[in-house]
Order: structure tokens, then sequence, then C-alpha cells
């Protein structure tokens, strides 16, 4: 990632850029500032001009991509082709290593790609000839600073608990980040600096993340602010059935994360071991400190067995969740 921050910043681009990753918003905000500096235009603005050539999927013909690879600017110093999801990194594709090769220095290839196999020919080529670029899902303190970034660069201010909120609300995820600040800017465009009460206002906040909460109060005994949650979510219109399934999720995750942990893993491995990302197993590591695994096992064959009882009619699916809540929260004697 450096590497193509440094290339566009020293206007010294490579002849080829593969960008993949786990963060969406990363990727494509990349892909774009690598058009705009070859050719001074946004994508967007780019519908019809002759220097610039799109191919999306993976029907994508290696023979037509590589001719368009081939073609000289038109009055201009260089052209772009962009190759999206082509699925050429994840199977061998020699003629399209061929065809990476030799691109001319008149042409600037980026390929935005999902699925990647570092042994791959593809890959191989790339990075002889120019640059791949792996675009990880961002720390939290690095959104945080993101976010700060962001807002300033739009000329407005945001205090730490709005970012906090904000995080709350859309997670780790840039992409929904960006979309809650437009609403946000919009709506304090008037103040000094956007607080936690307009986040709280405009953004809808995640009944994941509402339920982490909720099964931290469970494990706390803190009855009252856990049915709160709850009622909270319903009036979001979140179903019942709905949240029941994130907390059976919840339990899951603890119950597999919990032992590893205890083995003295760190959460990247944790997370590598288990297919999650490294934010989810931060949050389940400190939750789970609070539970027995016992206690973990016994909540997940409740929460199985209210599911059970409310799909068979027994009890509503509004007391399912209920009596759950009510069970773990009640406090020992």
């Amino acid at each position: 990632m450096n590497a193509v921050k440094d290339d566009i910043k020293n206007k010294s681009l490579k002849k080829v850029y593969l960008l993949y990753g786990d963060e969406p918003y990363l990727v494509n905000y990349y892909r774009d500032l690598l058009v705009q500096t070859v050719l001074g235009k946004k994508i967007s603005e780019l519908s019809g001009d002759m220097n610039f050539t799109r191919f999306v999927g993976t029907a994508t013909d290696v023979r037509k991509a590589g001719s368009s690879i081939g073609t000289m600017p038109f009055f201009a110093e260089k052209r772009v082709v962009l190759l999206e999801g082509t699925g050429w990194f994840a199977k061998s594709n020699e003629e399209a290593a061929l065809m990476v090769k030799t691109i001319p220095d008149s042409t600037c290839v980026i390929f935005v790609e999902k699925d990647i196999d570092k042994r791959n020919a593809v890959y191989k080529a790339v990075e002889k000839c120019g640059h791949a670029a792996f675009f990880p899902e961002q720390q939290p303190e690095e959104i945080q600073k993101w976010i700060v970034a962001k807002v300033g660069a739009n000329h407005q201010k945001i205090t730490n608990g709005a970012v906090d909120a904000l995080i709350k609300c859309a997670g780790l995820n840039m992409t929904a980040i960006s979309t809650e600040l437009d609403k946000i800017y919009a709506y304090c465009m008037e103040k000094e600096a956007i607080g936690r009460e307009d986040v709280e206002a405009l953004c809808h906040v995640k009944a994941e993340d509402r339920v982490f909460d909720m099964i931290m109060f469970m494990a706390t005994k803190k009855r009252a602010e856990a049915l709160k949650l709850y009622y909270d979510l319903l009036e979001l219109r979140e179903s019942p059935a709905g949240i029941l399934a994130l907390i059976e999720r919840q339990f899951r995750i603890l119950i597999a994360v919990k032992p590893l942990a205890g083995k003295g893993m760190k959460k990247n491995q944790i997370a590598d071991e288990l297919g999650l990302k490294p934010f989810v197993v931060d949050k389940a590591m400190s939750q789970a400190r609070f539970f027995s695994q016992e206690d973990l096992i016994e909540a997940l064959k409740d929460t199985a067995e209210y599911d059970r009882q409310s799909k068979f009619g027994e009890i509503s699916d509004r007391m399912a969740v209920e009596l759950l809540l009510i069970k773990y929260s009640e406090k020992e004697d």
C-alpha cells in the first residue's frame, strides 16, 4: 500500500498495479486515485474517453484486453486499462501473465481483484513489472485517525466522543463510515464541531454491537440495562428472531475464542485459526473472561432451546429473548 502512495505522491507510476485486500474502501480509493493521477479525471468523467478502457468480470477476454493495452494513447502521454474481477489471479493463466510482461510504457494497467494466489504466474508478473498492493482491514486506532482527517478535509471538526459513537454505529467498515459522514456533514454544517449527540441522532446503530453490549450486561448481572438495549432494538424494528440469532452467534464465537486465548494465542493467530476478523476476536477475548466455558456452553444450549420453543409456537420470539436475558442476568445469592 505504501508503495502505491509513494508512486502517486511522486507521480512516478509503474506500468501495472494489482490492488486487493480486506478493505474495499481503500482498494477503490487507490484505484480511483491512480486513474486520476494518470488521466487527470475521475472515473465517472471518463465515459467515452479514448484513453480509458475498463473490463469487468471473469468473462474478460485476454486477447481483447491485450489489444487495448497495446493501443497507443490518443494525444496523451499515457492511457489506462482497468481490469476488475477477472479471476486471472486465482487460477493459472499463462496468456495473461505474458500480456502483463509485455505492457508498453505508454499504458498503465490496473487490476482490482478479490481472490489471489501469490504462486500464480500473473501475480508474479505484476510483482516483477509493477506493484501488487494488499489493503488490510484497518485497526480501530487507524480508523479513528482517518475519521478525524476525513472530517478535517471537509473543513469541519469532530469530538472524540463522536468518533467513538461513529465507530460503534458503523463498525470498522470504512465505506459505511464514509456514508454516515456524508449525512452528518449536512446536518452539522453550522456547528463548530460534530458531537456524539449528532452521530447518535443520525446513525443507525448496528444490531451486532448492541447484542455484544447486551451479553456484557448479562455477564455483569445488569438486567435492567440488558433489557433496555433489547427494547431499544425492537423500537428500531429489529426482529426478536434476528436478535436471538445474533446472540447465538456471539456465544459460539466466545466458546471458540476462550480456550485458544487460554492457551496464550494472540488475537491475530486466533483470527487466522477461526476465520474471523481480528477486531471481532479482540472484542470476544475481552468479553470471554467474564464467563466460564461451562456457562457459555449452557447459555448456547438455552439459546437453541428458546429458539426451538419460539419456532414451535410454545412461546413468542420476543419472550424467547427476554427469558434468556433474564436468566443470565440474574444475580447470584
